[in-house]
Order: C-alpha cells, then sequence, then structure tokens
C-alpha cells in the first residue's frame, strides 16, 4: 500500500514551465539571442544550470540569466500555479497518516514563495532544495537520506516526477516510482506508473 509520496517540484507539484521558458526566452532576446521554447523547455527539463551554459556557450552574455532570474523573481505566483489534483492528493497522503516530502533542485526561497502563496508548506513533512547539499538528481542520495531520515518504507512510498532523472533517482532509493506525463511524454527507463492527470494517484494509492 501506497503511504507517502515524494514530490519533484518544477512540472510535477507545480506548472512552473511555462512561465519559466516565457521568461528565459525573453531575456535571451534582451541580449539579442532568439531561441525557440522547444528547445529552451527540453534544456530546462535537464537543468536549469544546463540550459544557461547552453547559451553562454554560444555567445550570450551572463547578464542574460541574471535579467531572467530577475524577471522570475517578479512574477506573479499566479502564473506558476500547482497542478490540478496536487492539493488534493497531498491532502488524502496526509490525512490518512503519511507523508508528504519534495526532493527538488529549486532554491529554497522560491519554492517556499509558491507553497507558501498557494496555502500547500502545511502539506509537506520536508522540503528538500538545492541548499540542502546533496549530489543533483539522477543520483539517489537525497532520496536515501530523506527516506531515513523519516523513516519510511521504501516499498509504500511512491516518487512522482516529470523527468528520467526524477525517476531515476527515486528508483535507485528503492521506492516506487510515478513518471507524470505531460504532452505525451514518455520514459526512457522503465517506471511503476504513468498518470497525464494527477488525480490518477488516487486509483493507485487505493489499489496499490
Amino acid at each position: 500500500m501506497i503511504e507517502n509520496l515524494i514530490w519533484d517540484f518544477d512540472g510535477s507539484l507545480f506548472n512552473t514551465y511555462p512561465a519559466m521558458v516565457r521568461l528565459f526566452k525573453q531575456s535571451l532576446a534582451i541580449h539579442g539571442y532568439g531561441a525557440s521554447e522547444d528547445e529552451i523547455l527540453s534544456l530546462m527539463k535537464e537543468t536549469l544550470g544546463k540550459a544557461v551554459d547552453f547559451y553562454l556557450d554560444r555567445g550570450v552574455d551572463y547578464a542574460f540569466y541574471k535579467d531572467f532570474q530577475r524577471m522570475e523573481e517578479e512574477l506573479d505566483p499566479v502564473e506558476q500555479p500547482p497542478f490540478s489534483g496536487a492539493r488534493e492528493v497531498c491532502s488524502r497522503i496526509k490525512r490518512d497518516g503519511g507523508v508528504n516530502l519534495i526532493i527538488t533542485h529549486r532554491a529554497r526561497r522560491t519554492a517556499f514563495k509558491l507553497l507558501d502563496y498557494f496555502e500547500m508548506t502545511s502539506l509537506f513533512s520536508e522540503i528538500v532544495t538545492k541548499e540542502s547539499g546533496f549530489k543533483r538528481k539522477p543520483d539517489p542520495e537525497a532520496f536515501i537520506s530523506t527516506i531515513r531520515r523519516h523513516r519510511l518504507k521504501p516499498e509504500s512510498t511512491l516518487s512522482i516526477g516529470d523527468r528520467d532523472l526524477d525517476v531515476m533517482a527515486a528508483r535507485d532509493a528503492g521506492t516506487k516510482t510515478c513518471f507524470f506525463s505531460q504532452d505525451g511524454s514518455k520514459p526512457s527507463i522503465d517506471v511503476d506508473y504513468i498518470v497525464d492527470d494527477l488525480l490518477q494517484l488516487g486509483r493507485i494509492i487505493q489499489e496499490d
């Protein structure tokens, strides 16, 4: 039975990518570089750092990234909402005595900005961010440490992510894995479940 959930943040729990891609494209344009949203999204899905380095290697001034950070800081949180069903699923886990956790590469300040705005912070027992100092996914270090710290049973824990590196880290830590598919995306590795609507997690939690 699934008792606990471990969430990725961007693209899994919160629908942040559309706004991030738009602002990233605008910041590049300010500095004279044109890029497609598909290209930017593909790079961001690996890591934001990879996206930044990609354009720095093509001669874009580093100031473009500073502009992006400023625009994201000024962005109204309403433009980066939680995915439909996220609150309901997390509330169910907590109500049933389970644990919700977040493991993300996002900065603590910006993660809490969205969680606080949408009044979801209290649903999570811990939010592991880049400041926590763990190796980046797909290394399972953050998952293994967090599972031990909260004394969770990996076999009763489901990890949700929208990228291969999310589910790879979760798999290697021993949890069950769920790939959140958007626009028909598929994982390149075997996972336990694939959903395209977070409310489908309710059935998985109940039936597993």
